[in-house]
This record gives structure tokens, sequence and C-alpha cells, in this order.
């Protein structure tokens, strides 16, 4: 991971922080929260250049479910997280 710890990344994911990353040259935002009666929801659109498009969401029981799920996403160009972890650049803004 450029800019950061991969476990790190992983970590902030698991807390449903906002996350802004870069892979290939594309700026993507992460952001995670709670929902009604405890449920969480993690989801990642595209940032720069926008787009319509949803990248990436996800609906579970709780957080460790919803990152197991980003963790499994064939999300970076067919590849999971830990495929492209090198590619990816972790940005403040």
């Amino acid at each position: 991971m450029i800019n950061g710890n991969p476990h790190d990344f992983v970590d902030t994911v698991y807390s449903g922080q906002d996350i802004i990353y870069v892979f290939r040259g594309i700026k993507y935002w992460f952001q995670g929260y709670t929902v009604a009666q405890g449920n969480c929801h993690m989801e990642i659109f595209q940032y720069s250049p926008p787009s319509e498009e949803d990248i990436w969401e996800c609906n579970a029981a709780t957080m460790e479910e919803c990152l197991n799920a980003f963790l499994d996403a064939r999300i970076f160009d067919g590849k999971t997280f830990w495929e492209v972890e090198s590619e990816i650049e972790w940005v403040d803004d």
C-alpha cells in the first residue's frame, strides 16, 4: 500500500471510517456506518473523476460481515483488495 499500511487500512474499513484512496489513477471514497436495528452498511463511490455508477455496497448484520464482504469483493479490476493492495494509494483527500 502506498502512503500507509494495508493492515491499518483494513482496520479503518472495519471501523467504518471514511477513507479516500486511489487505484489505477481513479480516486474512490469509502464509508461505513450503522443503520436501523443495528445493521451495518458500507459503500464505495468513485470520487474523481465522478461517476454515478455504484462501485460496491454491503448491508449486513455486523461490521465484520461487511468487512469480509469487502475483502472478498472483486472490485479492483476483477481482483480483491489483497491481490492489489500494493497498487492502492491511501490519501487524505
